[in-house]
């Protein structure tokens, strides 16, 4: 059992809900320890891109191939190290018990969980015109 580097957890609270994001870590970290390098369970998130059927439907390929993971994930070619650093900035190999915790004042936290970059769906409401 290896927990998930820090750098993948930002990852996977960015990416997953709420609640689900704890559920995610949970799984990776509970990944038998020939399957739990950061590679592999970076993989498994990049290629669910959030959703928790796609992380399901992940994990299903673990138990056949994890060839197949690192395939849908985009880290199966020689260009993996430098993919993941692309995709999960910071230090390689810090797992989540290493990492010194940083408190944030709890009106911001919510925000830091939001990717800046990514812009927020908004609805649109339409209403509907009537002819006179």
């Amino acid at each position: 059992m290896t927990a998930p580097s820090e750098r993948l957890i930002r990852r996977i609270r960015r990416d997953f809900n709420r609640g689900v994001d704890d559920e995610v870590i949970r799984r990776l970290t509970a990944l038998r320890p020939d399957d739990s390098s950061e590679r592999l369970q970076a993989a498994l998130v990049l290629g669910a891109g959030g959703k928790w059927n796609r992380f399901e439907q992940q994990l299903r390929r673990l138990e056949r191939d994890w060839r197949e993971v690192l395939l849908v994930g985009g880290l199966a070619d020689e260009d993996w190290p430098a993919r993941l650093s692309v995709e999960l900035p910071g230090e390689p190999g810090v797992s989540a018990q290493e990492a010194v915790p940083v408190t944030r004042p709890a009106a911001s936290a919510r925000a830091a969980r939001r990717d800046m970059s990514t812009p927020r769906r908004t609805q649109v409401r339409r209403t509907r015109r009537t002819e006179r």
